[in-house]
């Protein structure tokens, strides 16, 4: 018997990030529920600590996905903790402000969402301190001049996959800055220009910034500020003429809109750089104070409707003048729509469990970033790569840039797992006839434009947990970076990769898999390093194919097979640690 419903798709649910100011996890874990389970309204609670202490007074926001509902905010107390109550069941995001308080965690493709009865410690640090003056060729202050901090690497040393916001302060009559609540890592600091956002209009508007000590961008000195410090940068202003960069944007639903955004990204060793956003008027638009250097623009309006348009982005290069008589035509972008299929079974041991809830079903979409040429920027998708179901089921997935996808399902539900996802489309020769594809292992191209109907997810009843304890070998101690990995054994399911999990080890040797497909599994326990892919959701990406096929290769040679049935639990599995 199959029940038709709706669903989305989803990212990890693995604590990562939790947007511009926290670090998360989540400590508990969903109890066992059946089809009985309460319904109530609940909680979410938790603690918000840096460096080992709690920060009290933070300020915690709470929102449900999908909800167009009021944001929901409670302080911390003086031991950092925090309880939002009366929340109906779903998904929600958390939002964590502290002044002088930031996240380190910008790096993290993927965002955690909670429900009610999660604990959630949250992991702060103290933001560094940049500071200094800004002078004139005869070491005059220069007041009211506006400076600005550009984060051009992480503390890791590489470069951010998503751009915080840009500090930006004004000197005051002594040419002094301070730019405050910067995240650890490397730095460029410039003086004039209009700014990033193209407000705050004044006098120095139309130069080309000062890079610290007093450069271009190509020589401007990298400032590294870790996590509390401060340092002192004097900033000699050039006072150097820049260009302007003029054109006119179109949107399709109302051209030449005011409230058009205008993007203009310097590019760096061929990626972009320190980017600059203004609004187009009826007249179009014009930047001043551009420097020499290849250059990126792009335009992007939202409707009333909430549907992005957004152009292709245009390469220009600035040298010694003005660039003029651009156009940027922004298409509407994709949208993908589909439904999911709730298959339960009649097995005996299965009966009376739990349903997946669609309050508590999380459905994303994520772009291959190997598949975008590095001088071409992430265009903006406000969150539409993630959405819950409505009542009656339905999922659109919508303002997605053209380029290679891949769709990740999650849900809280012990006893289902995915099955599979599909998209029934028309062929060429016949709109009658239809093929149906299977997305779950292959790269879902989108173009602008794109109105993609007919995905479906099949969600089965059935699922299987295993949860155990890797042991080393007499006299040896568990490695860090330790992970578990379940393939499938039968050789008709080795290119299922809904049939691949991953799941690290914790510092005691304890590991858990759920939402497994009864069948036959190798396990493999396997050390491993930055390249290595450790979430199941990497592991199952269609260019994974040869970590798969290795990992069975591998998984075969230790011969360590388990059989899972329908609604079974196993625990206390034993796994042995070989290090070669």
């Amino acid at each position: 018997m199959r029940l038709r419903l709706s669903i989305k798709f989803a990212l990890p649910l693995a604590a990562t990030i939790l947007g511009p100011h926290a670090q998360a996890q989540s400590s508990q874990k969903p109890a066992e529920e059946t089809e009985t389970a309460s319904t109530k309204l609940g909680s979410i609670s938790g603690r918000v600590l840096a460096d080992g202490q709690p920060v009290n007074n933070a300020s915690i926001t709470v929102s449900r996905l999908n909800s167009t509902g009021q944001f929901r905010a409670v302080p911390t107390n003086d031991a950092g903790d925090f309880e939002v109550k009366g929340l109906e069941p779903g998904i929600y995001r958390i939002r964590t402000s502290a002044p002088a308080y930031v996240s380190t965690t910008i790096e993290s493709d993927e965002e955690p969402y909670y429900r009610p009865g999660d604990f959630v410690r949250v992991m702060m640090t103290r933001g560094g301190v940049i500071t200094g003056k800004v002078l004139g060729a005869e070491d005059q202050p220069i007041p009211a001049v506006r400076v600005r901090a550009v984060l051009i690497k992480d503390v890791n040393g590489n470069r951010p996959r998503v751009t915080p916001g840009q500090p930006d302060r004004l000197t005051d009559d002594r040419g002094i800055f301070r730019l405050f609540g910067l995240l650890p890592g490397a730095y460029v600091v410039y003086a004039g220009g209009r700014g990033s956002s193209g407000y705050g209009i004044n006098g120095y508007e139309k130069d080309a910034p000062t890079y610290a000590p007093s450069s271009t961008r190509d020589t401007a000195a990298e400032i590294s500020i870790g996590s509390g410090e401060e340092k002192t940068v004097d900033i000699h202003y050039r006072g150097d003429a820049g260009h302007a960069v003029s054109g006119v944007a179109i949107a399709p639903t109302t051209p030449n809109a005011q409230w058009i955004s205008i993007n203009l990204a310097r590019l760096i060793d061929g990626a972009p750089d320190v980017k600059m956003s203004q609004n187009a008027n009826a007249k179009g638009f014009e930047f001043y104070g551009v420097t020499d250097g290849d250059y990126l623009i792009w335009a992007q309006y939202a409707a009333s409707s909430g549907e992005m348009t957004v152009s292709e982005p245009k390469r220009i290069t600035v040298k010694g003048a003005d660039v003029t008589g651009i156009e940027l035509i922004a298409k509407t972008l994709a949208t993908v729509s589909g439904e999911v299929l709730l298959e339960p079974t009649t097995i005996e041991v299965c009966k009376e469990k739990r349903r997946p809830l669609f309050d508590e079903t999380f459905v994303a979409i994520q772009r291959n970033p190997k598949a975008v040429p590095k001088d071409q920027p992430q265009l903006p998708v406000y969150g539409a790569s993630q959405t819950a179901p409505d009542k009656t089921g339905g999922f659109a997935l919508r303002n997605l840039s053209a380029g290679q996808y891949s769709f990740d399902v999650r849900f809280y539900a012990r006893y289902w797992y995915l099955r599979s996802i599909t998209q029934r489309s028309p062929t060429a020769a016949s709109k009658e006839a239809t093929t149906t594809t299977d997305v779950a292992r292959s790269w879902f191209a989108l173009k602008s434009g794109d109105r993609v109907t007919g995905l479906k997810v099949m969600l089965a009843e059935g699922a299987a947990s295993l949860a155990g304890q890797v042991e080393p070998l007499k006299d040896q101690n568990l490695p860090p970076q330790l992970f578990v990995y379940l393939v499938p054994a039968e050789k008709e399911k080795g290119d299922d990769v809904l049939r691949f999990f991953a799941a690290s080890v914790s510092a005691d040797g304890a590991f858990a898999l759920d939402h497994l497909p009864p069948g036959r599994y190798q396990s493999l326990v396997k050390v491993t390093n930055e390249s290595d892919l450790t979430t199941t959701a990497k592991l199952r990406l269609p260019d994974a194919a040869e970590v798969r096929s290795k990992l069975r290769r591998d998984a075969e040679a230790v011969k360590n097979e388990i059989e899972l049935k329908p609604c079974q639990n196993v625990t206390g599995h034993r796994l042995a640690l070989r290090l070669n």
